[in-house]
């Protein structure tokens, strides 16, 4: 028994020791790249740009709806499309995109493709780039860094665009697969976006020119072997079926949504570049809620807040500034790790008088369509908010280390637009609706509130990440 025990303490002292070498790896490693990476003041210019011109915001909130309008964005280019993801699938909905855009080359307009080479999501492997090649897409991947770089392969881009011949640009949360567009049977996530169009566009397409030629951005490899992938994007038996579905979903919400002017409008986005120096959405956020003299309300998939983080809460809660949050508990989560970083922090976020509700994973029918039946979960994944009743902040900015640190991303921001501000606040408060609330005005309700219907396994697994969550919470 003496020895068992022994061995058994050996192990332990082993695993803590592995824990904490991996720990001052990644955060002397991130310490580095914050000396050595500076700013290209060469694509300042292409990274944000402020506008008083005449433009239209179209708000989606609705998963069927917002991809039916991406087909029809996709259909009406005559010169070019752009598309930029963090994730894209091979399933329903990325066939149904891709045969949209492999159509669109044929007839001559000029598609690209930029996605992310992150290796935990990455699907669009370079048989797939080879078929969009053939059909005329030009196919590229940003930051194919190997594995064991443990601390470059940190940076991601996390950006999200559909652009239509420079013009009009869709953005927001939603990726490409069917968990974005209520096409999958097990877990969907509510999102939103924005179509934006107007002169601002052109700095945006900028910005994607910007990442598609950096030094992190790479052509696919090369591969002359037979292809047996080609098929994954042909059609497939229901592909008519689902069309009609999609095409439904989008009138019936565009009988109810239109379009609102803003002539008051901010794009931001972070430099293609590892490091905290190189990012400006973090800054732009923050200098935003400065400005906010009453409330702000903020939907977030992931909650996790660090230091820079709190000065703010606590800075508006000094001025009288309530702010509302809507995330996910961990029954609605696709990542439990972010809601085993917050969980044991709910007493200091308390402290700065905010208020957190957390979504019970239940569907929301006047904001999804479930297409593919069954009993899926839903999770919110919108990064929006609104301050003061007037300004509306979206894109694909999480309230989490990774965001604020490691990631690029974008964010518009509209001022003074009451009538799409107050649109937004509708669409947060059904989901909020659809919520616990674990805490009010700086008072613990519910801790429970934050665990939803997630059942034991999950809660185990939950306990088991909570402290590795918390001490690498700068890399969730």
């Amino acid at each position: 028994m003496r020895r068992l025990l022994r061995g058994l303490r050996r192990v332990i002292l082993w695993a803590v020791a592995v824990v904490i070498a991996v720990y001052f790896i990644f955060a002397i490693g991130l310490t580095v790249l914050e000396w050595i990476v500076r700013d290209n003041p060469k694509v300042a210019d292409s990274l944000q740009a402020h506008s008083t011109e005449r433009h239209l915001l179209t708000h989606f909130d609705h998963g069927a709806a917002s991809f039916q309008r991406r087909l029809e964005l996709i259909e009406s280019a005559t010169r070019s499309i752009e598309l930029e993801f963090f994730i894209y699938n091979v399933d329903e909905a990325a066939r149904l995109i891709t045969q949209a855009l492999m159509k669109k080359a044929r007839e001559g307009v000029k598609v690209r493709i930029l996605v992310d080479f992150s290796a935990p999501v990455f699907e669009l492997k370079p048989a797939y780039a080879r078929v969009l090649r053939e059909a005329g897409v030009e196919v590229r991947y940003y930051n194919t860094s190997a594995v064991y770089r443990l601390v470059s392969i940190q940076h991601r881009s996390h950006r999200k665009l559909l652009i239509i011949d420079g013009t009009t640009v869709l953005t927001g949360g939603r990726n490409v697969g069917n968990d974005y567009f209520d096409l999958s049977d097990h877990y969907n996530f509510l999102d939103s976006d924005l179509e934006v169009s107007g002169p601002i566009v052109r700095t945006i397409l900028e910005s994607f020119n910007v990442y598609w030629s950096s030094h992190l951005a790479a052509d696919p490899a090369v591969d002359a072997t037979p292809n047996p992938d080609a098929e994954r994007f042909a059609a497939a038996a229901n592909d008519a079926a689902m069309l009609e579905k999609l095409r439904a979903a989008g009138e019936a919400y565009r009988a109810s949504h239109r379009a609102h002017e803003c002539r008051d409008l901010r794009f931001v986005t972070d430099f293609p570049n590892h490091g905290e120096a190189s990012r400006n959405v973090f800054n732009a956020i923050v200098g935003e809620l400065a400005a906010a003299k009453q409330e702000a309300v903020v939907e977030t998939p992931y909650f996790v807040i660090n230091k820079g983080g709190y000065a703010v809460l606590d800075d508006l809660h000094t001025r009288g500034v309530h702010v509302r949050v809507l995330t996910n508990s961990l029954g609605s989560t696709d990542a439990s790790y972010a809601v085993a970083a917050l969980y044991p922090w709910l007493g200091q976020l308390a402290r700065t008088g905010l208020t957190l509700s957390a979504y019970n994973g239940q569907p929301l029918p006047q904001q999804s369509a479930n297409l593919a039946g069954g009993h899926p979960r839903w999770g919110v994944h919108s990064k929006r908010g609104v301050i003061d009743g007037e300004t509306t902040v979206l894109g694909t900015y999480n309230i989490d280390p990774r965001s604020a640190n490691l990631n690029s991303e974008l964010i518009l921001v509209c001022r003074g637009q009451r009538e799409l501000a107050s649109e937004v606040l509708a669409s947060i408060a059904a989901r909020e609706a659809a919520s616990g609330k674990v805490i009010e005005r700086g008072r613990i309700v519910d801790r429970s509130a934050l665990l939803g219907a997630a059942p034991i396994t999950q809660r185990i697994r939950f306990l088991l990440e909570m402290p590795i969550a918390n001490l690498f919470d700068f890399l969730l």
